[in-house]
C-alpha cells in the first residue's frame, strides 16, 4: 500500500512538474514575442519622425518635389503597415522599401551627398529576413554622415555569399555634435539577438572619419523560419 501511494504521488509531482515546465515555457514565448512587438513599434515611429522631417526641408526647396514624396511616403506607409508587422519580409521587398527611403533622402541631400548602392543581381522572393532590419542603419548614415559645409558619401551594399546575406553600410562622418546610435539602432541590435540568436554577426567600425557597419545574416527562407521559431520553443 506504501509502494502504491508513493507511486501514485511520483506520478502526481511529475505531471505537475511537466505542466509547470509547459506553462513557464509559454509564458517566456509570449514576453519575447511582446519584446519584438515592442520593439518594433518603436522603430516604425522613429522612421517616420525622420521622414517627415525630410518632407519638411523639401516644401520650402521644392513643393512639387514635396508632393511627390508624400505619394512615396504614403506607399512606405503601407509597407511599414501590412509589412513591418510580419515576422518577415522577403529580400525583393526590403530592397524595394530600402530604394524608396534612399531616393527620399536624396531629394533632401541633392547636392551634398553622393549615395551608392550595391545589390545583388539575382535576390530571390525565397530569401526573407526580418523587417526594417537595413534601415536603422542607413538612418545612423544619413544623421551621422552627412556635412552641410563639405561633400559627403554614403555606400552601401548587399550580397548573398556562401548561404549568407551580406549588408555593408559606410559613411563619412560630418563631426557633428551628436552620438551616433538612437532608439532605432538600439533596437534593431535587440531584434537581431531575439530572432538570430548566435547565427548573425554585426561589426561596427567606428573610425576617425568613418563609420563602418558589417552584418551578416544567414540568407534563410520563410521555411527556416519557421523551423528557427520551432527550435526556440522546444528550448524554451
Amino acid at each position: 500500500v506504501i509502494m502504491m501511494i508513493g507511486a501514485n504521488l511520483g506520478v502526481k509531482n511529475y505531471c505537475q512538474n511537466e505542466e509547470e515546465k509547459k506553462r513557464l515555457a509559454n509564458l517566456k514565448e509570449q514576453s519575447l514575442k511582446q519584446e519584438l512587438s515592442y520593439l518594433r513599434y518603436q522603430i516604425n515611429p522613429h522612421f517616420i519622425m525622420n521622414t517627415l522631417n525630410n518632407i519638411h526641408a523639401l516644401v520650402d526647396i521644392d513643393p512639387d518635389q514635396a508632393k511627390d514624396s508624400i505619394v512615396d511616403m504614403s506607399r512606405m506607409m503601407r509597407y511599414l503597415l501590412y509589412e513591418s508587422d510580419k515576422h518577415h519580409v522577403t529580400l525583393n521587398n526590403a530592397i524595394i522599401f530600402l530604394k524608396k527611403y534612399l531616393n527620399l533622402m536624396k531629394l533632401r541631400y541633392s547636392d551634398n551627398v553622393t549615395v551608392n548602392l550595391s545589390l545583388p543581381d539575382n535576390a530571390s522572393e525565397d530569401i526573407v529576413l526580418a523587417p526594417l532590419v537595413f534601415i536603422p542603419f542607413v538612418e545612423n548614415a544619413f544623421k551621422h554622415g552627412v556635412a552641410l559645409d563639405k561633400p559627403s558619401a554614403i555606400n552601401i551594399s548587399i550580397e548573398k555569399k556562401d548561404g549568407r546575406l551580406l549588408f555593408h553600410c559606410h559613411n563619412t562622418k560630418s563631426h557633428a555634435k551628436h552620438e551616433y546610435g538612437g532608439v532605432g539602432l538600439n533596437n534593431v541590435t535587440k531584434r537581431l539577438e531575439l530572432i538570430y540568436g548566435s547565427d548573425y554577426s554585426l561589426d561596427i567600425d567606428d573610425a576617425a572619419d568613418t563609420y563602418d557597419v558589417n552584418l551578416n545574416l544567414p540568407a534563410m527562407t520563410a521555411d527556416d523560419f519557421n523551423k528557427i521559431d520551432q527550435r526556440q520553443s522546444a528550448e524554451q
